[in-house]
């Protein structure tokens, strides 16, 4: 599993589902899609450009933009999901 505990990511965008799927903006704004399935593991995430992010992922998929976007630490984006996504907290922009 490639998901060092000192690396740190930023939630740019996720699909509101019971399995969220993560846009994730690693070093130097390379984006990559993170799975639920995976449990987030950031050696089996898909590179993906700016441009899928806006025209597939939030524009025909109702990916939810993530605004201002959540910086965490690689280890901890399990719990964000379950606490935050699909926990009780379903206002997790406030």
């Amino acid at each position: 599993m490639e998901k060092s505990s000192t690396e740190t990511v930023i939630v740019r965008a996720y699909s509101p589902d019971e399995r969220p799927i993560l846009v994730l903006e690693r070093g130097a704004g390379r984006l990559c899609a993170a799975y639920y399935e995976t449990d987030y593991d950031l050696g089996l995430t898909k590179s993906v450009t700016e441009e899928w992010l806006r025209d597939n992922a939030i524009g025909r998929h109702s990916f939810e933009e993530v605004s201002p976007a959540v910086s965490l630490k690689a280890a901890g984006i399990r719990e964000y999901v379950d606490r935050k996504l699909i926990g009780s907290e379903t206002d997790f922009l406030s």
